[in-house]
């Protein structure tokens, strides 16, 4: 008795066509689209693989150079509609392999550093400025026409400016300057006294706590070397305000 389904062995092509219903096989048979030395075994089993010549099944079929074909059996419909389960899978190659880089420890590490350089530069701007003590501050003192650039903190830690002559102390209008920017105006209009009258261009002392942060100090020595620049003052230096002891 003919088996349901075969597996079928292109031998020119080294392809498999596996669970081909048995009047599909005749169907190629009787089209030619088989040779006689292809080779077939019954669907799903382990038997001998036979030439398709020498099966006693299907041999009977084989497509004649002649033209004709022997006598097919008809097969079932319902045989011939069942699916075909086709060896065709194709292989994959590793340039098929996905390429795709892992973009999650770039990420990380990406952030770890980000984190760092912002601390780091917070750390900085925020420091305190260690200021040494001037070997000439005695000097600065003594000069009547040297102006200072006060820098102090109040009670609720809000920087303050003033500006003042020599040793005297700081005129009204000259003190409680909420900014940098306010303790060069002030500064400037001193200088324009001084030099409209014929003095020479004087020294500008920088006065700071060491708790100060240094970015304040950093701020008022940018503007100081502008108005050095335009040769409006001779110098500029700072000093750390001691308290008697």
């Amino acid at each position: 008795m003919a088996a349901k389904a075969y597996d079928v062995w292109f031998l020119t092509a080294n392809t498999v066509y596996r669970g081909v219903p048995y009047g599909v096989v005749t169907d190629w048979a009787q089209q030619g689209r088989v040779s006689a030395d292809d080779k077939v075994r019954a669907a799903g089993t382990d038997e001998v693989w036979l030439r398709l010549r020498d099966h006693p099944d299907l041999g009977d079929f084989l497509f004649h150079r002649g033209g004709t074909a022997a006598p097919a059996v008809a097969a079932r419909p319902a045989e011939e509609l069942e699916p075909i389960d086709m060896d065709l899978g194709w292989k994959k190659h590793a340039d098929d392999e996905d390429d795709d880089v892992d973009m999650i420890p770039l990420i990380d590490i990406s952030l770890v550093l980000l984190i760092f350089f912002m601390m780091t530069a917070t750390v900085s701007a925020l420091s305190p400025v260690d200021v040494p003590e001037m070997k000439h501050a005695s000097e600065l003192r003594a000069n009547p026409e040297s102006l200072t650039v006060d820098i102090k903190k109040n009670a609720r830690d809000e920087m303050y400016y003033g500006v003042r002559v020599g040793e005297r102390g700081a005129e009204k209008d000259d003190t409680n300057l909420p900014s940098v920017y306010d303790a060069i105006a002030r500064l400037n209009s001193r200088l324009d006294a001084i030099l409209n009258g014929g003095g020479r261009p004087p020294e500008i002392r920088i006065a700071c706590d060491k708790s100060l942060p240094s970015e304040r100090v950093y701020e008022l020595v940018q503007e100081l070397q502008k108005l050095k620049d335009r040769g409006r003052i001779d110098s500029y230096g700072a000093e750390v305000n001691e308290k008697s002891k």
